[in-house]
């Protein structure tokens, strides 16, 4: 399936938060991300922080209230949680953005910090705690694209 105009965001690079909570994010993700982007905690993994394109973070906000497994009270929390521990980036001149000093906390974060690309959105790690694909899984990888027939 082709989406018109989506470009996915993809690559993994290493970059040191400064000092004053700043880090450079790769052309290409900005490229894929847009002008302005937002960043969350990530719920999955709460190690690490979401960067991602507004219309990533409606998409979610609109699968959390269509939710059929969430009650009421657990979607408005959700939906709060996000939002009030979230924030939308603007990169400067040379690419760097903000982030403000909950999320640095929330993920842990300070000095080499990876930024992962994940096809519609990116992970913001800290680089003691960031695990790439291991061998092993690279050849589970393998093996289950071969049973589904996607090789």
């Amino acid at each position: 399936m082709k989406m018109a105009g989506f470009i996915p965001i993809m690559g993994r690079a290493t970059h040191n938060l400064d000092s004053k909570n700043r880090i450079f994010i790769p052309a290409k993700h900005r490229e894929a991300l847009g002008t302005n982007f937002v960043i969350f905690p990530n719920i999955k993994d709460r190690r690490s922080l979401v960067i991602s394109s507004v219309e990533y973070l409606e998409e979610l906000m609109r699968k959390i209230k269509e939710s059929p497994k969430l009650t009421g009270k657990e979607k408005a929390q959700m939906i709060n949680y996000l939002n009030g521990n979230g924030d939308t980036l603007t990169p400067d001149a040379q690419g760097r953005v903000v982030i403000g000093a909950s999320l640095v906390a929330f993920a842990g974060l300070g000095g080499p910090t990876v930024i992962d690309g994940c096809f519609d959105h990116a992970e913001i790690w800290p680089e003691s705690v960031f695990v790439g694909t291991t061998p092993e899984q690279a050849e589970f990888f393998a093996q289950r694209y071969e049973e589904a027939d996607l090789i």
